[in-house]
């Protein structure tokens, strides 16, 4: 029933936000833009929480997320401009939040979730999508820092303290839940939205499609020279690949072709999957990809009306940028090895479990992860590990040039 999950994110956010925004002001140093980053958190939030198992542990790892971008707000009726010649933004108050934002922006986010949120190595492995082996080193790194001419901050109790101490007032104040269930409702709408207009133009494509390639009686051949034909200009020529424009029509198009060589894997009659789609996050599209530092695109498959089954595909410049493998369906992955001699990191699961994940690396320079899960009550479409495994060996998944 809606009114129950409405009630259900009301309680959620009234639990977790003075956590999510402490960490979120930590993180930036910035009660203004924490708070920006806190309404975004939890207004996707409501998109997915009946799917979150921890919503306080996914609620932390979108804070990281979005705490390192700036942050566009839906429901803003105008764009937002900043004074370039104005006054410059106020330094913070308290020097440990000054010093965290000298740090590293991993060792940061370490140092603040066990030392402030007071999370545990794995979950904070979790929430940086990195091995749980490397948080002891992040942590100690960190510390070592902030220690420097702070001999006191070596001593747990005092550097949580100082922590604590540091949240400005105007933060510690109990805020209703009501304004994120807004957000949240019209951010869902939005999407859903978003979703009906991909099949909307996906339909419109495949009329035009069909009115231009059949044809309405038998062309009559003329005589004449044989002309060489005349290359249409690609993608890469007809845009400039710095412009975001660009890249958009860029990602639309490899979209769309990846979504068409998924399909033919897994629902190769074409009768479950109506539309794909995404979220506004990193594990979808890094802006340091277009730049050519290394990246991830990604996009999702879904059934509109009355589907279960969801899924998501990313294809990673290297392991550094891929979504960690057994996280979002919160199982460990196992290491396999094909009869072809090829390697794969899997989960030991069905799809009526958790779901199912597999990622390949199949040239050394490109990751491609799949997930294949039931996120809703409806029809299931029937997948199995070695489908995963026959789709993420497809020579045609790869990514865009730039």
């Amino acid at each position: 029933m809606p009114a129950i999950r409405d009630q259900e994110y009301v309680a959620v956010v009234d639990r977790e936000r003075p956590l999510i925004e402490a960490t979120a002001y930590l993180l930036t140093g910035d009660h203004v833009q924490a708070e920006r980053v806190v309404q975004l958190v939890f207004a996707e939030l409501y998109w997915r929480l009946p799917r979150v198992r921890h919503p306080q542990v996914e609620a932390l790892r979108s804070v990281v997320q979005t705490a390192r971008r700036s942050v566009w707000l839906p429901w803003e009726p105008h764009k937002r401009f900043e004074l370039i010649d104005g006054p410059p933004r106020l330094p913070v108050a308290e020097p440990i939040v000054a010093d965290l934002q000298m740090l590293p922006y991993e060792q940061r986010v370490a140092v603040i979730l066990e030392a402030y949120a007071g999370l545990p190595a794995a979950q904070i492995a979790k929430v940086l999508e990195r091995p749980v082996g490397h948080v002891p080193l992040l942590v100690r790194q960190a510390r070592a820092a902030l220690a420097a001419g702070h001999p006191e901050r070596t001593s747990d109790e005092a550097l949580a303290q100082e922590l604590k101490d540091a949240i400005p007032h105007v933060m510690r104040e109990y805020l209703s839940g009501a304004a994120d269930l807004a957000h949240g409702r019209r951010l869902a709408r939005r999407r859903w939205i978003q979703r009906g207009s991909v099949v909307l133009v996906a339909v419109v494509l495949l009329v035009v499609a069909t009115t231009l390639l059949v044809p309405t009686r038998k062309p009559v051949p003329q005589a004449g020279p044989s002309v060489p034909p005349i290359a249409s200009p690609s993608s890469s020529q007809s845009c400039d690949r710095a412009s975001a424009t660009c890249n958009g029509q860029i990602l639309l198009k490899w979209r769309s072709e990846m979504v068409e060589v998924t399909a033919s894997h897994l629902d190769p009659s074409g009768k479950y999957f109506s539309g794909f789609g995404y979220f506004y996050d990193s594990r979808y599209d890094m802006p340091s990809f277009w730049s050519g530092r290394g990246g991830a695109l990604a996009f999702q498959m879904f059934r509109l009306k009355g589907g279960a089954t969801e899924v998501y595909l990313q294809i990673a410049t290297s392991q550094r940028f891929a979504v960690r493998c057994g996280v979002t369906t919160d199982q460990e992955c196992l290491p396999f090895r094909s009869m072809d001699g090829n390697n794969y990191l899997m989960t030991d699961s069905t799809l009526d479990d958790e779901g199912i994940e597999v990622q390949y690396w199949p040239r050394g320079d490109e990751v491609i992860t799949v997930i294949a899960r039931n996120t809703q009550r409806g029809q299931i479409l029937d997948i199995t590990s070695g489908d995963l495994i026959k789709l993420v060996q497809d020579d045609r998944l790869h990514l865009p040039k730039r």
